[in-house]
């Protein structure tokens, strides 16, 4: 005999009203899940695909700026401002020489230099006061490191330490040998530049100028000519394209070179180091004493390696 089955048999099978309503409601939100769990789906897929081309488009922009930035280093010379007081001077060819100037400026000659940093600001009294505090004023090769007798000195000894002269700390210093400009930067762990590299520091990423300041000069924009009467403090007149200070005028600036009057007709073109030996060595920039002309970016000065003079300083180089 068969058995008759329970509502809730029937219900469980989808019988009746009841049973058949409750089963299609379930159906149907299940249905409805699905098609939002779909639709969820399709939406986050849009949402990553959008969160990707965002960071790839992003990616791109920081990747084409950057690419750009170093083009534009490239071509255009900018200078990178690096920490503390120097700068760096980005890698590239610059023409070096004159073809207006003196004999020893000439031929003009395409130099390719390796990035280096420069100093901002010629040394100072206070600065040279604290290496001699530490180091002494030694003698090489005859010549003392700084000839603190000359009274032109702005450096004196007094109660056993070394001083600038009232009001002289942020003179650059001056009366040093080019012994005492290489022991100096020795010390602070850095060098002196060499010729081509004072030269394309000097012209601050112009092309062809005659001053670190361009093609015209006045004593609104250097030190020189007697204008003063003396040096001034380090900064006092405005940087040049590169952001560095009295590349002209001030004091003249010892670099590391040997002087050799016919050297740039056979200069090599990296990085050239000067000659191998000399009896002179290269000194660049002018001081406050002399004429525009002596100013000039391509103009070369030489004298013994132990000279000092109250229009003579330095400053300093580093390599990466």
């Amino acid at each position: 005999m068969k058995r008759c089955e329970t509502e809730e048999e029937k219900r469980g099978k989808g019988w009746g009203v009841e049973g058949f309503v409750e089963k299609e409601s379930i159906l149907s939100l299940k249905n409805k899940r699905g098609k939002i769990n779909e639709k969820e789906k399709k939406m986050r897929k849009k949402i990553v695909g959008f969160m990707i081309r965002g960071v790839l488009v992003f990616v791109l922009i920081l990747t084409s700026t950057s690419v750009w930035a170093e083009l534009s280093l490239a071509q255009v010379g900018d200078p990178i401002p690096s920490t503390g007081d120097m700068v760096l001077i980005p890698a590239g060819e610059f023409l070096m020489g004159s073809e207006d100037g003196d004999d020893d400026e000439k031929p003009v000659h395409k130099i390719y230099l390796d990035a280096y940093y420069i100093d901002k600001y010629e040394v100072t009294n206070a600065q040279f006061s604290r290496f001699l505090n530490e180091k002494g004023n030694q003698e090489e090769s005859g010549a003392t490191w700084l000839d603190i007798d000359d009274e032109e000195c702005l450096i004196e000894y007094m109660n056993g330490r070394y001083q600038p002269k009232s009001g002289y700390d942020n003179h650059p210093v001056a009366e040093v040998s080019w012994y005492g400009a290489r022991a100096y930067a020795k010390w602070a762990g850095k060098r002196l530049p060499t010729e081509a590299e004072w030269e394309k520091a000097a012209r601050g990423g112009l092309l062809g100028k005659k001053y670190a300041c361009g093609d015209s000069i006045d004593s609104s924009k250097a030190n020189y000519g007697g204008n003063v009467g003396h040096t001034t403090p380090v900064g006092s007149y405005p940087p040049n394209g590169y952001g560095l200070y009295d590349m002209t005028g001030n004091v003249w600036e010892w670099v590391s070179d040997w002087y050799d009057q016919d050297y740039y007709s056979s200069s090599p073109h990296r990085n050239p180091q000067g000659p191998d030996s000399g009896s002179r060595r290269v000194s660049r920039g002018g001081c406050w004493r002399n004429a525009a002309r002596l100013l000039r970016c391509a103009g070369r000065d030489y004298r013994p390696p132990g000279n000092a003079a109250a229009g003579l300083g330095f400053r300093c180089a580093k390599s990466p």
